[in-house]
C-alpha cells in the first residue's frame, strides 16, 4: 500500500542531490556566518570600524541568499535532467521490448504494425506510416498506414515527396513545418483527412541497400519532432532492418519447404503403390484426431507433415524385386533414413519410422511397444487404417461407413491402436467432422 508523501519528501528537499549540495555548499556556508558573528563582528565593532562591519554583514546575507537561490536552482536542474535520463531509459527499455516482440514475428506486415504503433506511442506522434519499395513497378507502398484515416492510395513514386528524398539520400529527416519545405509534395505527401504540420522520416535499410521507410506525422499546432525522436526511430529502423531480413529468409525457406513437399507427394503419387488420396487423406483424419488430443499449432503442422510423407519410402521400393511382404515392412525405415538428414523434416522422421508399430509391440520395424510408440505414429496408424477401410480407391474389396471403419478400429484398441486415439477418432466421428 503507498503511503501519503510528506510536503517535504514530495519537494525532494532531502533526497540524495539535496543532500550532496548541502555537504558541498550551505553547511560550508552556515560554518562561515556562524564563525563571523560569533568572532569577526565583535572585533571590528570593538575596534571602531562599525561601517566595514555593517557592509560585511550585508554582504553576508546576500552570499546566503544567493546560496539558497542557487540550491533550488541546481535541485530543479537536477530534477530535470534526472527526468530526462529516466525518460530516456524508458524509451530504451522500450526499444528492447519492441525488439523483442519483433523476433517472434513471422508475418512482414504484423512486423511493421508493431513497429509503428509503438514508434508513435513512444514519441506522441498522430499518425505513423511504413513504405516499402516494390522493386517491379518502382514505387513505395503504403504497407502499413496508422492514424492517418483513409488513404487514397496504396502506392505513390519512390523519387518525389519527402519519403522520396529520405529513400534517394539514405538519410533521416526531421521538418517542423512541412508548408516551407522544398522537398515536401502536397500530391504525395499529404493525406486526404490528415492536417499535416511535422514529419520524422528515416530509412529502412539492409546490407546497404535502402527498401523502405518509416514516416512519423504530428498534427498542426503539435510540438514538433526532437533529435532523441529521431534517434529511437533511427533505433527502431535498424532493428526492423534485421528483422525484415529475417522474415523474409523464413518465408523463402517455407516457400522452398512448400514446394519440396510437393514434389515428392508428386513423385509418390507417381509410384502407384497406393491409392489416390491417401496421403491427403490421412493428413485430414490425422489432424481432426490431433486437434481432440489438445495439440497446439506448431505441433498440428509437424503432424501433417508426417502424413504427407508416411510412405516417402515407398518410392525406393519396387514390389517386383522380391516377396511384397518383405518389400512392404521396409518402408518406414527407408523414409525414416530419407528425411531424418533434412533439417526441416528432421523432426517428423520417427514418427514416419513408427507408424506401423502396434501397441502391443507386435508391429514393425523396431516391435516397440505402448508409449515407447511416438503419439504421432500412433495417430498416423489410426488415420491411416480410416482411410483404408473407408477410401472406395483403397485395396479393400468392401468399403465401409465412417460408423463400421469406427467398429472395426476399436475391436483392436489396446492390441494394434493406443486406447487414447481411438477415443479422440470416436469424438471426432461423433461430431460428425469426417462428412
Amino acid at each position: 500500500m503507498n503511503k501519503k508523501k510528506s510536503i517535504i519528501a514530495h519537494l525532494g528537499l532531502f533526497d540524495r542531490y539535496s543532500l550532496a549540495f548541502f555537504l558541498s555548499s550551505i553547511i560550508p556556508l552556515a560554518v562561515l556566518v556562524f564563525i563571523s558573528y560569533q568572532f569577526i563582528f565583535p572585533e571590528l565593532e570593538d575596534s571602531g570600524r562599525t561601517t566595514f562591519g555593517i557592509s560585511l554583514r550585508i554582504l553576508m546575507f546576500l552570499l546566503v541568499f544567493l546560496s539558497i537561490l542557487a540550491f533550488f536552482v541546481s535541485r530543479a536542474a537536477t530534477r530535470e535532467i534526472v527526468e530526462k535520463l529516466q525518460l530516456n531509459n524508458e524509451k530504451l527499455r522500450n526499444v528492447f521490448v519492441i525488439a523483442e516482440s519483433m523476433s517472434r514475428e513471422s508475418f512482414l506486415d504484423v512486423l511493421l504494425e508493431t513497429v509503428v504503433k509503438r514508434a508513435i506511442e513512444l514519441t506522441g506522434a498522430s499518425a505513423g506510416l511504413a513504405l516499402i519499395r516494390n522493386e517491379e513497378t518502382g514505387e513505395l507502398v503504403f504497407e502499413v498506414a496508422l492514424g492517418t484515416g483513409t488513404m487514397s492510395t496504396r502506392s505513390v513514386p519512390d523519387n518525389t515527396g519527402i519519403a522520396g528524398w529520405v529513400l534517394k539520400h539514405q538519410k533521416a529527416v526531421i521538418i517542423d513545418d512541412v508548408s516551407k519545405d522544398d522537398r515536401y509534395n502536397p500530391e504525395v505527401d499529404v493525406m486526404p483527412n490528415f492536417a499535416t504540420q511535422s514529419i520524422l522520416s528515416v530509412p529502412l535499410a539492409s546490407g546497404g541497400k535502402v527498401f523502405g521507410v518509416l514516416e512519423l506525422l504530428k498534427h498542426t499546432g503539435q510540438e514538433g519532432f526532437t533529435e532523441d525522436d529521431a534517434n529511437l526511430l533511427k533505433c527502431l529502423a535498424g532493428q526492423t532492418s534485421i528483422f525484415i531480413h529475417n522474415v523474409e529468409y523464413h518465408q523463402q525457406q517455407q516457400n522452398y519447404f512448400t514446394h519440396m513437399t510437393e514434389l515428392l507427394l508428386s513423385a509418390l503419387e507417381g509410384t502407384r503403390q497406393f491409392w489416390p488420396g491417401h496421403l491427403t487423406n490421412t493428413a485430414r483424419y490425422a489432424n481432426l484426431i490431433a486437434r481432440h488430443l489438445g495439440f497446439s499449432d506448431p505441433d498440428l503442422k509437424q503432424l501433417h507433415y508426417a502424413a504427407l510423407l508416411h510412405d516417402i519410402g515407398f518410392i525406393k521400393i519396387n514390389l517386383q524385386e522380391g516377396s511384397p511382404r518383405k518389400l512392404i515392412e521396409h518402408h518406414p525405415e527407408i523414409g525414416y533414413e530419407m528425411i531424418h538428414p533434412i533439417t526441416l523434416w528432421k523432426d517428423v522422421a520417427p514418427a514416419i519410422k513408427h507408424h506401423h508399430e502396434r501397441y502391443d509391440g507386435n508391429g514393425y520395424p523396431a516391435k516397440i511397444a505402448g508409449d515407447q510408440i511416438p503419439m504421432n505414429s500412433r495417430i498416423l496408424a489410426v488415420a491411416e487404417t480410416l482411410d483404408v477401410l473407408c477410401n472406395p480407391k483403397s485395396y479393400k474389396k468392401k468399403n465401409l461407413s465412417y460408423a463400421e471403419a469406427f467398429k472395426e478400429i476399436l475391436a483392436y484398441s489396446g492390441s494394434q491402436f493406443d486406447p487414447v486415439v481411438v477415443d479422440a477418432l470416436q469424438k471426432v466421428i461423433e461430431s460428425n467432422q469426417l462428412t
